[in-house]
């Protein structure tokens, strides 16, 4: 125990799949009070087995206590915090569980997520929204096992009040974070790092299509572009490319696929989606919010 105000706070991971199943498994591995919120396969596999945990150097096993619905974790607590950490695409649909299972307003929610869209998406529901830029590859194909092709650190985050700011719960959830082997830091514009990441995640999809990015490059640099474009004019910022492959250095030399799971490296959420047959996507999300915007500016 640290003696931190977070030591006595309950995480709820919204949104077990891969990320927040590797979040929810490194905190509750280094003594966090977490419980997560998943589909019910996966849930009943953990209750039955525990998380299956798999990282670059070792695998752990780990109780994590695991619920499928919101009604579960009533009654809400004052230091209860929601890493949520579903796709975008289910933002609305999550958050308005936790407002119908008795969630008060002000229960904080920290977006975990690709897209520049959930925050002011919760804003509408929550009233504490915490932006997260997230790098954090997790392979997640079998009920009860995730992959983590990372070693030592599993992971690198910013995070930051919504729309701007730091305060103290950011500054507590982020050294807990760090506490658990994440490279974790404060940002006071949070908004912009998460911004260059979503213009990365405009791949996804046509990775997914894919399979691979071969000879798809100017492609997807126009649609970046376009993304820029629209962005620029409904006055939407973004952390530079340069600046934010100096800071995310670290985590590239860090990523190690463990023997055994080739097939876990490079396959984004998107492709994972598709290959699960969940029967939705975050595109719309991603690359539909930017032709929205467009829409919306006359462009």
């Amino acid at each position: 125990m640290t003696g931190r105000e977070d030591d006595r706070r309950r995480y709820i991971v919204y949104g077990a799949g891969g990320i927040g199943s590797v979040i929810g498994g490194h905190l509750f591995r280094h003594g966090a009070d977490v419980v997560m919120v998943g589909n019910a396969q996966h849930v009943d596999a953990i209750n039955a087995r525990g998380l299956t945990l798999v990282s670059g150097d070792q695998t752990f096993t780990l109780p994590v206590p695991s619920v499928k619905t919101a009604s579960e974790l009533a009654p809400f607590r004052a230091d209860d915090v929601v890493l949520l950490c579903a796709k975008s695409q289910q933002t609305v649909r999550c958050l308005g569980q936790l407002r119908a299972a008795g969630a008060p307003r002000t229960l904080p929610i920290f977006c975990c997520q690709n897209s520049i869209w959930n925050e002011p998406a919760a804003t509408r529901i929550f009233d504490n929204i915490y932006g997260v830029m997230i790098l954090l590859p997790a392979f997640f194909m079998t009920p009860g096992i995730v992959v983590n092709t990372m070693s030592e650190q599993f992971g690198q985050m910013d995070i930051g009040r919504y729309p701007r700011g730091i305060d103290a719960l950011a500054e507590d959830v982020t050294h807990t974070l760090r506490d658990a082997c994440f490279i974790a830091a404060t940002h006071h514009d949070v908004m912009l790092p998460k911004g260059i990441k979503c213009l990365h995640n405009l791949a996804n999809a046509l990775g997914a299509i894919l399979d691979e990015h071969t000879g798809a490059k100017p492609f997807l640099q126009e649609a970046e572009r376009e993304a820029k474009q629209i962005w620029s004019a409904a006055g939407i910022g973004w952390e530079e490319a340069d600046s934010f492959h100096q800071r995310t250095q670290l985590f590239r030399k860090l990523q190690k696929t463990p023997p055994g799971y080739e097939e876990a490296a490079g396959k984004s959420s998107s492709w994972q989606s598709l290959a699960r047959g969940t029967g939705n996507i975050e595109a719309e999300q991603l690359n539909g919010d930017v032709v929205t915007l467009g829409h919306l500016l006359g462009i």
